[in-house]
């Protein structure tokens, strides 16, 4: 912990519609936060200046905005802090105007339960900036799984984003209800870490499939530790292959039921055409029949006449 630094650093100025703001951080000259970041986020049709600082350590910061060519310029105007949205008790406080500007400012003493997005806002003006304090960020959590094999080593990396170097990184495997620490002098023929300032790599040795599973990185600032996770998946060798496995076994099945269809088929045409024959025999006889009487009949007609 240490005095606020007498130097201030103007970090950025942009121009909003009827007004201009500028922002300062000050921070304790043990551990300078770093900006990792500056953006300016249309919100209607004003703009809201985003800073993000990254904290290392617990420490005072001032924080101040400059709010410049608003309409009219009156003597004093109202301003007042918010933390992640919600006002902050006892900030509000009448700026006086001096030389065409209204300067609101505040030192905040940071702690890890601190950390977070603090705004100067004024009641009669839109203009805002956005302070996001914050310990440096990991770089995106691969949204996929690290696929590995049976037997195999894999590495597992995790970076911050700027080169910060943190107190050291540890690494531990998750489970559903607790994270084990990975301890590499136990488990020397498991797991090797190696640790280059802002990044780390674990390598998993000899891998069995109890290995898959979340691994989370963990960079240990002074304030606060963050972490990130990769997660690891370990397949035997046989699992490439289950694919066509499946494939080649819906064909043998679809070639089996179309070779049964056609054997159970024939009979079925072969008793058919059989009773097909039988009606056409019935057929036959009947006409023979019907023939046969019709002959008769005309020979005793012939007999009876005179």
């Amino acid at each position: 912990m240490g005095s606020r630094r007498a130097l201030s650093l103007v970090l950025l100025l942009i121009s909003f519609i009827h007004s201009g703001l500028t922002q300062e951080s000050s921070p304790s000259p043990q551990s300078d936060p770093v900006i990792t970041r500056q953006k300016a986020v249309s919100i209607g049709q004003n703009q809201v200046i985003i800073e993000e600082l990254a904290i290392l350590t617990p420490q005072k910061i001032e924080l101040l905005c400059n709010l410049i060519d608003i309409p009219n310029n009156p003597p004093n105007i109202t301003g007042y802090w918010t933390k992640d949205g919600q006002e902050i008790e006892n900030s509000e406080e009448s700026v006086n105007r001096n030389n065409e500007q209204y300067i609101l400012k505040r030192t905040f003493s940071i702690e890890a339960r601190d950390l977070g997005n603090y705004s100067c806002n004024f009641r009669e003006n839109e203009a805002k900036v956005t302070f996001v304090l914050d310990v440096p960020a990991i770089k995106g959590t691969r949204n996929k799984p690290v696929v590995s094999y049976i037997g195999d080593s894999v590495v597992l990396e995790c970076k911050l984003k700027l080169k910060h170097t943190p107190n050291t990184w540890n690494w531990y495997k998750a489970n559903d209800t607790e994270k084990v620490l990975i301890n590499v002098t136990a488990n020397p023929q498991n797991y090797k870490i190696v640790i280059n300032g802002s990044d780390t790599k674990l390598t998993v040795l000899n891998l069995t499939e109890e290995d898959s599973g979340k691994y989370i990185c963990s960079a240990e600032f002074d304030i606060k530790p963050r972490e990130s996770y990769v997660k690891l998946k370990v397949l035997s060798y046989t699992e490439p292959l289950k694919p066509f496995i499946a494939i080649v076994v819906e064909v043998i099945v679809l070639v089996t039921l179309i070779l049964l269809w056609e054997k159970c088929k024939k009979p079925q045409q072969d008793n058919s055409s059989a009773g097909e024959n039988d009606v056409c025999s019935e057929q036959t006889s009947k006409l023979a029949g019907d023939e046969n009487n019709g002959v008769n009949n005309t020979a005793r007609q012939r007999k009876l006449q005179p």
